[in-house]
């Protein structure tokens, strides 16, 4: 088996699959598009939705890819477990109709064993198949020759992939056998058979045979188009081609621990996992959950999830804040996460060269978030005080307080109280903590309706007319409800699918997010309108939270929420224009590749060979501005689609699918497209409109970020230029001190013209640039003003006298004043004015000991062996012959 690198293995698997034919699709984002059943993307085949239901055809029938995925239900088991990640990797091969049950096999035997790929010895692999699936237990044994001792019939709980209601099949395993070693109560393959837990056959491959059609009630029929969906755990295969003991210890996440332990005074211990300590464990453990959340954390904000208080964002501030707290485990007391996202580009930029791009705003973001914590840690401290001393106990009410309220981990919680003999209620805390997860798994649940197989959606056939173009409120009835892909009749104080006769409101569809608002009943109820979405037969199916009792033939006032109407038209419109003014600075070959838009902004991805320059950004607002000052009125067309292309010269997205007649959106001849929105009557009530943000999606593809109306806007540009000065605060912190002993009028100048910038949206281009100059300027200075202060702190030394002895010299100082750079630099100096000397210095206040031994006599006397052999006290560090240096351990 070869050794190879992470990004090795990556490539390889993609190369494969290429070669047979397969196309290679880029790693999306984190964040799902128009997949509300989804808080993440959480595997490889999650992104291949639309390709698999028939929504969308796809570039080809065979595809593959390496899809970067997030999985937070369990965080607790990261850090514990060998193989548990928050972010990983899946590696993927996929046939939408294509091949079946034989190709997948022997593209996976062929990858893994073939000298030319992966060359993993034949014996080290086992295999497990569901135990009624004759045709791929005969493909194993009887085409690859898989003996009758390496392959296991599975039950169908091991071995059968089904979700409920919808497409579902068998699968096979390949497991890795890592030996005896890993196996202590040698077992041997009762471990596989008996399905238990353990560390020696590692699962690096799972083949799902899509063939089969749940209708929900566990009846199966076969599926006319057959399907592979493939998986392997990239992480796993890297830690089985490098032969660690945990993912832990590869080249991915490795680099990163090592970082860590440079930021305290603890080391991480691979030999931990065969002698293990409680005490490594818990080393280890820190080392790992902080190693793993970074990274995370990381490509999370390179998608665009802030840390915050609601679904994503809450899961990015609670990866940071878990990770500070186990950093103070390792002793860390201040924030030093943003410290570790320079390693996590480094190890991922290969496959991922625009985190590279991103690592300013991404240490920016960590550090503010991570400062933050800091503080509340010490606010949820203060509330923990008052409980003990009030209650002298910590009740699961009050533990959950914490922990929501103020982030604080029950095991600090514990950790605390067990110091002052206080019990805290953890069981009735983990109860209560996965009550609220279970009330937001069952939220989420129900979004599983818009699964285009559900039957109870394929085969509705009530009438639902849509009237929200003209009208924002409207009498009608309601004719279809739905809980759990179950009819009802009647639904109190829960969610519900529901239809209406009419509907003003808006299903998500085009880009542009779905309208929200109330259904009124007439008892004056209020019942909640969460989301709409277009069911297979184009009907609106609302999502609704019932404050009180609905019926089937209950007649209701629907009323939208109209600021949320009013915001999203706007931007909607707004995405049009801007479109049409990036086509026209740019050139025509600029197209829209996809686009969203909602009530507090929109973002429009377009297919181009470049980023747009800063100039050609100015010049795509003043085409905008243009456009909205001449007031052009808005036009709604339906015609057919070929009067749409050739007769208005609309544009049309050809992955949509379009009827015989469709609605075109035209602003004049400035804008015209293909659109079923909501919009603005006249480009006048767009009012004004900001890009915030244009990032590489990868392909060719930019994504454009931007607000619209002067309330948006003005909110933004104040926002950024609070931002971005904010940013060089540390900048101008450190000048003020530096000036003191050296000027820099041109430095001062750039500060002032900063400080004193008008809040505009021609500035903040300006602001951008003029932060960027002063951040590079401020680097030359600051190194060459602390090269003028470490020179007059070292000019005492200069006229030191080496003591000789057989033509060496030495020179042993004790230093107080000087801190590590400031000796390195002492050391360097003395060593080019003296020949053939060795050099000791002792910092005793800092624990810091040096040795240097000059070129010329390395060959006969070495600075790490006089390092390592001083016997006056204990030492800890390395080098090499000419230079050592390390901790005075106590």
């Amino acid at each position: 088996m070869k050794r190879l690198s992470a990004n090795d293995i990556r490539k390889m698997w993609l190369d494969f699959f290429k070669s047979k034919n397969h196309y290679f699709l880029e790693p999306v984002s984190l964040v799902p598009v128009e997949d509300p059943s989804l808080l993440w993307i959480n595997s490889g085949v999650a992104t291949l939705k639309p390709y698999f239901d028939g929504r969308l055809n796809p570039p080809s029938p065979r595809l593959t890819n390496s899809q970067k995925s997030i999985r937070t239900n369990d965080i607790e088991n990261v850090g514990v477990t060998a193989r548990h990640q928050t972010m990983f990797e899946m590696l993927g091969n996929f046939s939408i109709g294509d091949y079946f049950k034989k190709e997948a096999i022997e593209f996976a035997w062929e990858l893994l064993t073939s000298k030319e790929w992966f060359d993993i010895d034949k014996n080290l692999l086992y295999i497990t198949v569901f135990e009624e699936d004759k045709d791929a237990y005969d493909i194993w044994t009887k085409q690859i020759g898989v003996s009758s001792d390496h392959i296991f019939k599975g039950t169908r709980k091991t071995n059968f992939w089904d979700v409920g209601q919808g497409p579902c099949g068998p699968n096979t395993e390949i497991f890795f056998d890592r030996g005896q070693k890993w196996d202590p109560n040698n077992l041997g393959t009762k471990l596989l058979v008996d399905d238990i837990e353990n560390d020696r056959y590692i699962e690096i491959w799972n083949i799902v045979f899509s063939q089969f059609n749940n209708d929900g009630n566990n009846n199966y029929t076969e599926l006319p188009r057959k399907n592979i969906d493939t998986g392997a755990g990239f992480e796993r295969l890297v830690s089985i081609f490098q032969d660690t003991p945990t993912n832990f210890e590869t080249d991915l996440f490795l680099p990163i621990i090592n970082k860590v332990e440079t930021l305290c005074d603890f080391k991480y211990s691979i030999e931990n996992y065969f002698c293990e300590t409680i005490e490594q464990t818990k080393i280890n453990t820190a080392f790992k959950v902080i190693a793993d959340h970074i990274r995370a954390v990381v490509f999370a904000i390179s998608d665009g999830v802030f840390p915050g208080n609601k679904d994503r964002g809450y899961i990015i501030r609670r990866l940071i804040r878990r990770s500070s707290v186990y950093g103070r485990k390792l002793g860390i007391n201040n924030a030093f996460l943003y410290q570790l996202v320079d390693i996590v580009a480094e190890v991922m930029k290969e496959f991922y060269p625009y985190i590279e791009e991103k690592i300013l705003t991404i240490k920016a973001i960590v550090e503010n978030e991570e400062k933050r914590f800091l503080q509340t840690l010490s606010k949820g401290y203060e509330h923990l005080e008052m409980i003990i001393n009030k209650e002298k106990i910590v009740s699961a009410k009050n533990a959950l307080l914490l922990f929501e309220s103020f982030g604080y981990p029950v095991e600090l919680t514990v950790e605390i109280a067990n110091d002052k003999n206080i019990e805290v209620d953890v069981e009735g805390f983990n109860n209560l903590l996965e009550q609220a997860k279970e009330l937001a798994r069952s939220s989420r649940k129900n979004d599983k309706a818009w699964n285009k197989q559900s039957v109870i959606l394929t085969s509705l056939d009530v009438k639902s007319e849509f009237v929200g173009y003209e009208l924002e409120d409207c009498k009608t009835t309601i004719n279809f409800m739905f809980i759990d892909d179950k009819q009802v009749e009647e639904i109190s104080n829960n969610i519900v699918f529901l239809t209406l006769e009419k509907t003003p409101f808006y299903a998500e569809k085009g880009g542009q997010a779905s309208d929200i608002g109330t259904l009124v009943d007439e008892f004056d109820n209020k019942h909640n309108v969460l989301d709409v979405q277009v069911g297979p037969n184009n009907q609106h199916i609302h999502k609704v939270q019932v404050n009180g009792t609905l019926k089937v033939g209950t007649n209701v006032i629907a009323k939208i929420n109209s600021e949320k109407r009013f915001y999203t038209m706007k931007n909607h419109s707004g995405t049009h224009i801007l479109q049409s003014a990036i086509r026209e600075v740019l050139d025509k070959s600029a197209l829209q590749s996809g686009s969203y838009n909602n009530e507090k902004g929109l973002r429009l991805d377009i297919s181009y060979n470049r980023l747009p320059s800063q100039e050609e950004v100015d010049k795509i607002h003043t085409v905008i501005e243009k456009a909205i000052k001449q007031q052009i009125p808005g036009e709604i067309i339906y015609c057919t689609l070929d009067q749409a292309l050739n007769e208005h010269d609309a544009l049309a997205i050809f992955t949509d699918k379009y009827g015989e007649k469709v609605r075109v959106v035209k602003f004049g001849s400035f804008s015209c497209e293909l659109c079923g929105g909501t919009h603005v009557k006249n480009t006048k009530d767009i009012e004004d409109l900001l890009i915030t943000n244009i990032d590489s999606k990868g392909s060719g593809v930019y994504r454009y970020h931007a607000v619209t109306s002067h309330k948006e806007v003005a909110k933004v540009l104040n926002e950024q230029f609070l931002k971005q000065k904010a940013e060089i605060r540390p900048t101008i912190d450190k000048f003020n001190e530096f000036k003191k002993h050296v000027e820099n009028i041109e430095i001062e100048n750039i500060i002032k013209e900063i400080i004193s910038m008008p809040v505009t949206k021609r500035n903040l281009a300006i602001l951008k640039i003029k932060v960027s100059d002063l951040k590079n300027k401020f680097k030359l200075y600051q190194k060459s003003v602390e090269d003028i202060l470490i020179a007059k702190k070292l000019s005492k030394y200069k006229d030191i006298i080496p003591e000789q002895k057989e033509g060496i010299n030495y020179i042993d100082l004790n230093i107080e004043d000087l801190e590590m750079k400031e000796m390195k630099a002492l050391s360097d100096y003395l060593q080019n004015q003296h020949n053939n000397l060795i050099l000791k210095l002792i910092n005793n206040e800092f624990k810091v000991y040096i040795v240097s031994v000059g070129q010329s006599i390395t060959s006969t006397h070495s600075a790490i062996n006089i390092f390592k052999n001083t016997t006056n006290f204990k030492v800890k560090g390395g080098g090499n012959e000419a230079f050592a240096q390390g901790k005075i351990i106590d």
